[in-house]
């Protein structure tokens, strides 16, 4: 009976986080093609749309986090979808009307707001549903099914819209939304986790009170230092990524989107040996570390194999680098799920959110600045300071292991 529990959440977790991830894929298909159809001329009304969703998570994330930790959690992400449904299910109506712009605009900046709510919200949650020794499972099975959603979404976001339209693809996003809902309203708690004692107080002070937390877990400060000075470095992968088309010209038609591909194909290979595997790395920070490692090792090995006359085999190094980081990712999420004290996990996990988004653009800038995005010789950088990252990541670990 206790396991026949556990593992129904997990299939309502799954299945809601699912949800909801392909209906934000269709929802920023559907609005974004039809700004671009709307206003061919100006662009800005797009980057306008795009922006916004940024910078309202940046600034709710911390308060969301607090909400988590002060709140009922599984009332706050049935809430959460519920709005979500109601946001888009609304936006539907405006469609083709002469406010379409600025009604999209609006749609996005508030499901990125109930977004900020339901994100540490959601990651907090599943410390309370699922049992500690099968939470690195559950977040390696969630990871490779969205991990799928992300590479099918975008083709079945452009079957919906050719076939519903548009409005009709807002409507079927707010129906993802409320079968999200539906399904959270039927987890229980699991068995031996008892009901947090939650204090009130403000969110000011709630917030406060997680970076004074963070301060005192030196292991997990630790961690999310390293991890928001690796975004630096994804924030370059992700500048020169786009650009391969132009490093592989002549040689392989559409690099970019193949790269892609065998990145999420990585990912999805990542989860599964994560979800057989995932208990022998358990509270292991240098096993974390290494995974880091060969993220960095993956981009060093792509400059290298574009010295061939392969270009096939220049793909292989995505491949790698997806396993990896998702390793890395499901690891890291596990650990901070299992390792955090309960009270703490929403804040926890919004600082988390909010130092990472802070810290990429700065690594966008950067690379920007001082690498040529056309040579393939620029993988060496983001790769070779992830490794450095790692090496020196690993010396620290084991000086203070030893102390």
């Amino acid at each position: 009976m206790k396991n026949d529990k556990i593992r129904k959440n997990e299939v309502l977790l799954w299945f809601g986080r699912w949800t909801s991830k392909f209906g934000n894929i269709v929802f920023d298909y559907a609005n974004s093609i039809s700004i671009v159809g709307a206003f061919t001329g100006k662009p800005w009304v797009l980057a306008i749309y795009q922006s916004s969703e940024t910078i309202i998570q940046i600034v709710f994330n911390l308060i969301g986090g607090a909400r988590a930790d002060k709140g009922n959690r599984k009332k706050i992400v049935i809430v959460t979808d519920l709005l979500a449904a109601l946001i888009c299910g609304s936006l539907s109506f405006f469609v083709e009307s002469r406010f379409m712009a600025q009604v999209m605009v609006l749609a996005n900046a508030l499901l990125a707001m109930v977004y900020a709510f339901n994100s540490p919200t959601y990651k907090s949650l599943v410390r309370d549903v699922i049992e500690k020794d099968r939470i690195g499972f559950f977040n390696s099975i969630s990871h490779a099914g969205a991990e799928l959603i992300r590479v099918t979404g975008p083709i079945i976001g452009v079957g919906l819209v050719g076939a519903i339209g548009v409005r009709g693809a807002l409507l079927f996003d707010a129906g993802t939304f409320a079968l999200s809902a539906a399904a959270e309203m039927l987890l229980t708690k699991s068995e031996g986790t008892a009901d947090a004692v939650r204090k009130k107080q403000s969110v000011l002070s709630g917030i406060a009170e997680g970076f004074a937390y963070l301060l005192r877990e030196k292991k997990i400060l630790y961690l999310l230092i390293l991890s928001s000075l690796v975004n630096v470095f994804l924030a370059g992968y992700d500048l020169l990524l786009p650009y391969t088309n132009v490093m592989f010209a002549g040689r392989l038609e559409s690099f970019y989107s193949k790269a892609l591909a065998m990145e999420a194909v990585g990912g999805i290979v990542g989860s599964a040996l994560c979800a057989r595997v995932v208990n022998r790395f358990r509270d292991n920070v240098s096993a974390l570390i290494l995974f880091l490692f060969g993220t960095g090792f993956a981009l060093v090995l792509e400059p290298v194999l574009a010295m061939t006359s392969a270009p096939l085999l220049c793909l292989l190094p995505f491949a790698l680098f997806g396993v990896s980081l998702t390793a890395f990712n499901i690891q890291f999420m596990s650990y901070v799920q299992v390792a955090v004290d309960e009270n703490y996990l929403g804040r926890v996990f919004s600082i988390i959110f909010t130092v990472a988004v802070l810290f990429m653009p700065v690594g966008s800038f950067l690379f920007s600045l001082s690498v040529d995005a056309g040579n393939v010789n620029s993988f060496y950088a983001p790769g070779g300071g992830i490794m450095l990252l790692s090496m020196v990541s690993i010396f620290i670990h084991k000086i203070s292991a030893k102390g």
